[in-house]
């Protein structure tokens, strides 16, 4: 582990996560367990090698831990790892701030559309749904309770409301429906009664960035 030198609860915790795609390793674990391939599919751009290394690495440091389901292994966070849950869920806040359009190359994956259903859950109390969002190749589905969510990859055929659609970015970050609606940006199946309740318990506003 390299070391700031630094007796500090945040250089510490800069030891432990600071090191490429280990957050991203995280914020799939937060979505839920994972098997090795899993993980990969679910990462793109990471190579086989590394993500063994930093599995290893929060392993290490109690993060995480394995476990054998059946004949294969299975990654899930620690009790020690699920303390990150929240700051992790703030973290993704915090970022999505910024979240503009996509730059070249870069696409949702189902851990990161469901982790995002994650981090913009408001505090706004609901009535309790279910739905899909489809935004590019991703897909992942919410139970929406009446002031929480748990959140999944994939589809869910049973869900109350299909959303998708290139505005959806907008839609969470202006809540307007209406417009989203009329513009074509997003396509809306299922109980359509249901998106007003889902712009009252999603929203990741966008930063007004200033350009000097």
């Amino acid at each position: 582990m390299k070391s700031y030198g630094q007796y500090c609860g945040l250089a510490r915790a800069a030891e432990l996560l600071g090191e490429r795609w280990s957050l991203i390793i995280l914020r799939d674990l937060l979505v839920g367990a994972k098997r090795f391939n899993e993980l990969r599919r679910g990462i793109p751009g990471i190579p086989s090698n590394l993500l063994t290394t930093r599995l290893r690495e929060l392993e290490s440091s109690e993060i995480v831990e394995r476990s054998l389901e059946g004949r294969h292994v299975v990654y899930r966070l620690s009790d020690y790892g699920c303390d990150l849950g929240p700051v992790l869920i703030e973290l993704g806040r915090w970022g999505s701030r910024r979240l503009g359009a996509p730059r070249e190359g870069e696409a949702p994956t189902h851990s990161s559309l469901a982790a995002a259903l994650m981090t913009s859950r408001t505090e706004a109390a609901v009535e309790p749904f279910t739905v899909e969002v489809t935004a590019g190749p991703a897909v992942a589905h919410a139970a929406v309770s009446g002031t929480g969510v748990d959140v999944a990859e994939g589809t869910d055929p049973h869900a109350q409301l299909f959303l998708g659609g290139a505005g959806l970015r907008d839609l969470l970050a202006e809540g307007d429906a209406e417009s989203a609606l009329a513009a074509g940006t997003v396509t809306v199946a299922g109980d359509v009664r249901l998106l007003a309740e889902f712009v009252r318990a999603f929203r990741a506003p966008l930063d007004e960035v200033i350009s000097s």
